[in-house]
This record gives C-alpha cells, sequence and structure tokens, in this order.
C-alpha cells in the first residue's frame, strides 16, 4: 500500500497499522485511535493492537466517535457499545459477525446494510437515530431485543420473519400498519408508543405479550387485546377509547394507564356527585357511624374497636396522642412507634382502602378510581394537609418521647377516597357489564356506609376515631375552595383548614381580610407568581393602578406596558457603607397581560428601559417577536 496523503483515510487491516500511521488519517480516524489506546490503557501500538485483539466486550460510548473501520479486526468481539456518538456508516461493523449485542442507541444513522451479516445478534439497540428503511435487519433471525424507538419508520415489513423476537421497541415512528408484527408470536414486551395507530387486530394472536404500550397513538377500539391475557401491564394513554369492556378479561394486569382518553359515564356522574354535594355539610350521627365502622371492620376481618366521635379532625388528633401521653407503662415508652401500635393497634386504613380487592380486574379497577373518577373536594383533604402540617410543626402535640412518629402512620381515610372507590366500582359494574359476587358486593355496601354516615377516618385496630364533617365549605362556580375574608373551610369546634381564593391557599393576612381590603402594596412585595396572580385578581387593575400611581406607557392587542413609581425594591441607602454601592432606585415597569382562555389577568416586571409593549413581550419570550406566536382573533 502507498503511503496515504495527510487527512486521507486508508484501509489498513490491523489496528496496529492503523495506529502506527495515526499522523496520516483523517481527524474522525485518528479520535477512534485515541479512544482504542485509552480503552487498552496503553500507548503502544503493537501492544494495544493485541489486547484489543482478544477482547469480547468494548464499550465507546460516548466519544464522538465518527469512523467504525479501525474496528474491523477485532472479530472476537460479542459484545460493542457504541451508544451516543456521531456514527453514519456502519460498513465498519460488517466482518464482526461474532457479535451477540450491538448497542448503536442516539447515534445519526440512516443506513443498516453494514449490519446485515451480523446474524449472531441477539440483541440490537438502534433507538434515537434517522432510519426509515429496516430491510437490512431481516435476515437477522437470532434477534431476542430489538429496540428501533425514536426513528422514522413507517414499514415493519422487514421485521415479518424475526420470529425469535420476545422483546421490541418501536415506539416514536410513523407507523400506521402493524400487520407485518402479526406471526411474531414469542414477544413478550411490545412498545409501540406514539405512533399513527388505528388498528390492533393484528396483535390479537400475541398471546404471551405481558408488556405493552400503546400511549398516544388513535385507538378506539380495544377488541383485538380481550383475548390477551398474560397481560401484566398495559399503557393506554391519550388515545380515543370510549369502551373499556374488551379489557374485562385481563384478570392478569397489575399495571393500566388509561390517562387522556374520553372515557365518560354521563348517567353516572351527576347522581354521585348530587348525592356528595348533599352530604358535604350534613352533621353524623354517632351511632350511624358506629355501626357503619363495626360493619366495615367485620368485612376486612377485624373485631370491632373502640370508636370515638369528635366535631374536628383536629379534635380527633388530638385525642389520638393523648391516649399515647397516658400510656406510661416503662417497656411501653422505648420507641413511640411501638408505643402507638401498642395504644392504637396497627393503621387500617389501607386495608379498608383495599376492600375491594377481589374485583376480578383490580388493575382496571385501580385505573377507573385513580385516572377516572372525578377529583371534587369536599374539604376533607384539605383538612388533613392542614392537620399534617400542624402536626409536623407542633411536636408539643405530639409529645417529647414520641421520637419515632411519622405523618404516615396516622394517614386518614377520607370521604374523597371513598367517593372515588364508589364511583370507580360503580363505572366498573355497568361498562363492564359484570355483577359483583356476594363478597364484593358486601364490602361495597359497606364502602357506602361509610360515605354516607362518616367525615374523616383515623382506623386503627384498638380505636377508630370519626370526624364530623365541616359546617360550612365555601366554594365557588368551578366547585373550587373559595371564601372572602373567612375560612373556606369551618368545624364545630370552631377548627378551620385556613383562607382560600378560587382555589389558592392564602396566608392569614390575606385571607382574613376581604378582597376590598387587600393593600396593592402587597403585590409588589409579594415573590410568590400565583398569589400575586390572585392579588391582582381581588384587587383590580383600577385600584392597582390608582393606588401604585402607574401611567400606561403603551398598549399592543392584549397587552399593555404601565410604569410604577412606588419604591418597591427593598433596601435603603443606610443598608450599605458607600453610598456608591447602593444601587440605583428606578421606576417599575409592568406588562400586563389578559390571558385569553382564562381571562386571568398577569403581570411581569420588565426591565425599566424597555418602553413599548412589543418589545417587553419580545423580552419575556427570549426576544421572539411577539407577531410569530401570537393568535389573532
Amino acid at each position: 500500500m502507498s503511503e496515504p496523503q495527510p487527512n486521507q483515510t486508508p484501509n489498513f487491516n490491523s489496528f496496529a497499522d492503523w495506529c502506527l500511521h495515526k499522523d496520516s488519517l483523517s481527524e474522525a480516524a485518528r479520535n477512534t485511535v485515541d479512544v482504542l489506546l485509552e480503552e487498552a490503557g496503553t500507548s503502544d501500538c503493537n501492544e494495544a493492537a493485541l489486547i484489543l485483539l482478544y477482547c469480547t466486550e468494548l464499550d465507546l460510548s460516548s466519544n464522538e466517535i465518527t469512523d467504525l473501520n479501525l474496528l474491523s479486526g477485532l472479530t472476537n468481539l460479542t459484545q460493542l457499545d457504541l451508544n451516543y456518538n456521531e456514527i453514519t456508516d456502519l460498513s465498519g461493523l460488517s466482518r464482526l459477525i461474532n457479535l451477540t449485542q450491538l448497542n448503536l442507541y442516539n447515534n445519526q444513522i440512516t443506513d443498516l446494510s453494514g449490519l446485515s451479516r451480523l446474524t449472531n445478534l441477539t440483541q440490537l439497540h438502534l433507538g434515537g437515530n434517522q432510519i426509515t428503511d429496516l430491510s437490512p435487519l431481516s435476515e437477522l433471525t437470532n434477534l431476542t431485543q430489538l429496540d428501533l424507538g425514536s426513528n422514522q419508520i413507517t414499514d415493519l415489513s422487514p421485521l415479518s420473519g424475526l420470529i425469535n423476537l420476545t422483546q421490541l421497541d418501536l415506539g416514536s415512528n410513523q407507523i400506521t400498519d402493524l400487520s407485518p408484527l402479526s406471526g411474531l408470536t414469542n414477544l413478550t414486551q411490545l412498545n409501540l408508543y406514539y405512533n399513527q395507530i388505528t388498528d390492533l387486530s393484528p396483535l390479537s394472536g400475541l398471546t404471551n405479550l405481558t408488556q405493552l404500550d400503546l400511549g398516544s397513538n388513535q385507538i378506539t377500539d380495544l377488541s383485538p387485546l380481550s383475548g390477551l391475557i398474560n397481560l401484566t401491564q398495559l399503557n393506554l394513554y391519550y388515545n380515543k377509547i370510549t369502551d373499556l369492556s374488551p379489557l374485562s378479561r385481563l384478570t392478569n394486569l397489575t399495571q393500566l394507564s388509561l390517562y387522556n382518553n374520553p372515557i365518560f359515564n354521563l348517567s353516572l356522574l351527576p347522581s354521585l356527585l348530587g348525592k356528595r354535594r348533599a352530604l358535604f355539610t350534613k352533621p353524623i350521627d354517632f351511632q350511624e357511624a358506629k355501626n357503619a365502622i363495626k360493619s366495615a371492620y367485620a368485612t376486612i376481618g377485624k373485631e370491632e374497636p373502640e370508636v370515638l366521635f369528635y366535631r374536628s379532625p383536629h379534635a380527633g388528633c388530638t385525642q389520638l396522642f393523648n391516649l399515647l401521653k397516658l400510656d406510661n407503662t416503662p417497656e411501653e415508652q422505648t420507641f413511640g412507634k411501638q408505643k402507638s401500635l401498642i395504644v392504637w393497634g396497627e393503621t387500617l386504613s389501607e386495608s379498608l382502602q383495599r376492600i375491594l380487592e377481589a374485583l376480578s380486574c383490580q388493575a382496571l379497577w385501580k385505573c377507573i378510581r385513580s385516572e377516572i373518577a372525578p377529583e371534587q373536594t369536599a374539604g376533607d383533604k384539605e383538612a388533613w394537609w392542614e392537620l399534617a402540617e400542624l402536626i409536623d410543626n407542633s411536636p408539643e402535640l405530639i409529645g417529647a418521647d414520641f421520637r419515632y412518629f411519622f405523618i404516615y402512620d396516622i394517614e386518614p381515610l377520607t370521604p374523597t377516597e371513598i367517593f372515588k372507590q364508589i364511583y370507580a366500582t360503580e363505572f366498573y359494574v355497568s361498562s363492564l357489564g359484570v355483577t359483583l359476587d356476594q363478597k364484593t358486593q358486601e364490602a361495597f355496601d359497606c364502602l357506602n356506609q361509610l360515605f354516607e354516615h362518616c367525615g374523616l377516618i383515623f382506623p386503627f385496630e384498638k380505636v377508630c376515631v370519626v370526624c364530623d364533617r365541616p359546617t360550612k365549605i365555601s366554594l365557588d362556580s368551578q366547585n373550587l375552595l373559595h371564601a372572602e375574608g373567612e375560612p373556606a373551610i369551618q368545624f364545630a369546634d370552631g377548627w378551620h383548614t385556613g383562607y382560600y381564593y378560587h382555589g389558592v391557599k392564602l396566608p392569614e393576612k390575606y385571607g382574613k381580610l376581604h378582597p376590598h381590603q387587600w393593600q396593592a402594596q402587597w403585590l409588589l412585595e409579594e415573590d410568590n407568581a400565583e398569589l400575586r396572580r390572585v392579588l391582582i385578581q381581588g384587587i383590580g387593575y383600577a385600584r392597582i393602578c390608582q393606588e401604585l400611581q402607574a401611567t400606561e406607557l403603551d398598549s399592543w392587542q392584549e397587552y399593555t406596558l404601565l410604569k410604577l413609581d412606588a419604591d418597591i425594591d427593598g433596601f435603603e441607602p443606610d443598608d450599605f457603607d458607600d453610598d456608591d454601592d447602593a444601587p440605583q432606585k428606578e421606576p417599575i415597569h409592568l406588562l400586563k397581560m389578559t390571558c385569553p382562555s382564562t381571562s386571568f389577568i398577569h403581570a411581569m416586571r420588565v426591565p425599566p428601559d424597555i418602553t413599548s409593549a412589543r418589545a417587553a413581550i419580545r423580552w419575556i419570550n427570549w426576544d421572539i417577536d411577539p407577531e410569530e406566536f401570537s393568535v389573532q382573533t
């Protein structure tokens, strides 16, 4: 071979030759030489060549490699990792016929022809490239794992003969036709998320599947999945599914995701919500509550506890901790957590939440409960959050000796959770057309009794604390907690859960006053953006501009640039030893924006040298002109 010219890539037969002629190689080839020398742990070309020749596993990921020709002589390799490089040409791998595992994730590959002779491959990872043509893979029939996610694939025909595949990832492509997959009956894991799939019928025979991801497609009909009874994990988020009945036979499911599908039961929801609203502030009858607790405990195989009834969650929790403080036997004081188990017994909150676990398709029921059942506050969750914060910040409530207490040790069963279980069960029964067996029906009846006759419940083996419902819950038209100048949730003993304004929790400073009494100056002192929005909404821009002496500098569409001369920068000249070091006070320029979808008014501070509304918008949006993103109406 003639001596190569600089920056040209010759074709040597061994790494030693490549290395010894490094100075004559292209920059890309020199980089590969350096990477391989470092991997060999020596700068001696011949020694490195010998070490590399007998390598069976090589990890060259994240090295900015583009030239693979230097690897062509490393024919003993069985595992090669080239993830996160800049590879486009795979021809340098064509002689590595002993490879069984090859990782090429996140490169710039479009042509797979260099892989067509690697018939011993069992694992091939090609995700995150720019692949469209899979033809070179058609002869790789020993493959068991194939990752082709995040490419530009539309045609799956070349995969139809890869019958040994057990794991196949085709997520984030442009696939519409699944028919080439119909014969891949050994598949156990199949990812097809983020494609353009509508027809699932080719999957009906893949009965060995245990994991299937079909999220973010255009699926409406789940019937082809009804026979895939070995499925344990199924993702169907972001589709167009309305009918869940084909899932009723998938009793081995443990994980199911259905969020963002148009799944509704228009007849069920209004009646249940109406029933719930009627109970929001209905006082609890102690005897009825006691009977409901007794029935629920019997259903989960527990003896009837001592039932204690209190007018608020705060009073109930206080009594629980008083029971701990009264238990003073020395052997029970060693560890607080042990002491709680002795005094209260084990918590049964989780057991009561699993009261319907006998349902045949438990994963579907849980999915309905968590993803489909509506989030409608009855004040109970907010009461528990307020109480949990109080407990965390009040060790004297617990007792100084109670050092090993964790808040989840007493987490209650809330009416909101019970409502979601009831909704999920009725939805499950009506959607799947099933009938509850006697045991499950009895458990369901217990839930309904708890819902009708109890408020917040702290259930333990030896004692069960039942809290009364609030005497007052204030909601706005969107069913968000809202009260002006008073707590949104109040209990009979005077305890309350704090102040809310259209669903936003307010500090007492704001909440105890009617919005008419709010001061515009607070807006300029408030760091929290959500609270600033609430202050703007409550005070109103007319009063803000008047009290803060705002002047309008400019406007464009729904945007207005305002100038405030108020002193809000939060420093005084005396704060600095040298007057020259003191920042100069400057006028405040605010861009007022009206959200077109919510009609909420927002304000954001912009630099004082900005004098036009469009320039202010550009500054906020990283120098993008508003004409490029504005919606014209």
